[in-house]
């Protein structure tokens, strides 16, 4: 316990109950970000060791708050980005979203944010490492990842000596925590909706890549919604997108064997390569997009939240900084984020089968 006649500090506390600094500074400023048995623990502590706040510094910090000062943020979190773009994090269609999501609940919760681009050649595992050890910062959050879910083997170092966490996929060598949206839900339900909507013949246009990365989950949320169907109108996705950017006729004959009344993509390219056919949006047929992008609100499609899902990855890192060191050994989480549909002009509401028998169409 700290000398009586010293003034007791948030280290002592944060020390006293093994937690980080930034926990007792948060908790006693009653953030919604710290747990309320966390926060119960932390007033217990100050008022035993006799804590008084400093009233002069409390209130210039509120004045640096007002004011949006760089210097009021309590401690710096890394933001990663993986993309092989160094100006993804601006320029990507989705990356930009997860961004937005990351950079509202850092700033909401305290944290400044440095960023770096894991593909820059003057850096590897050792080399980062020194820096955000001189920055004080002791972890980050991982973006970018969409071509590639194996991290580098060169920024070993990094990963073992920092806390970090992924959003979008989960990643290997190693696996950390990670948020993302719900692949499986995405697809699933968007699937139930078309045929909700009276289309009975729905198929997917996929990269076989994309769903390897993510295991899987797009085909096996649209396959298990097809058992809605009638076993003749049930397609195989496609997902020969790669070969058909080079010889489009792969897609053209794959339509005509199959004859969809509506497309789910994850892109817009089957939207050209149908309007090159004189096949016209959503007259001929619907299309659903398994992302919506802001850029593209006429689409019909799912909502992923992407920013949710960058929130979500600071409150998970929350979580990682601020654990007791003699807590039980950690074990990798994941936290999935619930998507929204949106309806648009791609797809217009048929008319059921029974209505369309009694009107005659």
């Amino acid at each position: 316990m700290p000398e009586q006649n010293s003034r007791v500090s948030l280290a002592d506390i944060a020390k006293a109950l093994g937690i980080s600094k930034v926990a007792v500074s948060l908790a006693l400023r009653r953030s919604k970000s710290v747990s309320k048995s966390t926060a119960a623990k932390v007033r217990d502590k100050a008022a035993e060791l006799g804590y008084q706040r400093d009233a002069l510094l409390s209130r210039v910090m509120k004045n640096l708050k007002s004011h949006k000062s760089p210097n009021r943020f309590c401690e710096t979190i890394a933001l990663i980005n993986a993309n092989k773009n160094p100006n993804s994090t601006r320029e990507h269609p989705t990356l930009p979203t997860y961004v937005e999501g990351i950079r509202r609940a850092a700033d909401r919760m305290g944290y400044g944010i440095d960023e770096f681009w894991l593909h820059d050649p003057a850096l590897d595992g050792d080399s980062l490492s020194r820096i955000l050890k001189s920055r004080g910062i002791r972890g980050g959050i991982v973006v970018g990842l969409f071509d590639d879910n194996m991290l580098p083997e060169k920024f070993s170092a990094l990963w073992k000596n920092f806390k970090f966490v992924a959003t979008g996929l989960r990643t290997y060598n190693p696996t950390l925590d990670f948020t993302s949206a719900d692949q499986f839900l995405i697809a699933n339900r968007a699937t139930l909706k078309i045929i909700e909507h009276g289309y009975t013949r729905p198929g997917l246009v996929l990269d076989k890549k994309i769903d390897e990365l993510v295991e899987g989950r797009f085909a096996g949320g649209f396959l298990r919604a097809q058992l809605k169907l009638a076993e003749k109108d049930r397609i195989s996705p496609f997902m020969e997108t790669e070969e058909a950017r080079e010889n489009p006729e792969i897609f053209y004959s794959w339509l005509r064997s199959n004859k969809p009344d509506a497309i789910l993509c994850l892109y817009n390219t089957p939207k050209k390569w149908l309007e090159n056919i004189g096949m016209q949006v959503p007259r001929d047929i619907a299309l659903v997009q398994l992302e919506r992008r802001r850029s593209e609100s006429d689409w019909t499609g799912m909502e992923q939240h992407n920013d949710l899902v960058g929130e979500e990855a600071v409150k998970k890192l929350y979580d990682l900084l601020n654990r007791q060191e003699d807590s039980a050994p950690h074990q990798t989480t994941s936290t999935i984020v619930t998507p929204q549909w949106v309806e648009a002009q791609t797809m217009p509401a048929r008319k059921s089968k029974k209505a369309r028998q009694r009107s005659g169409s």
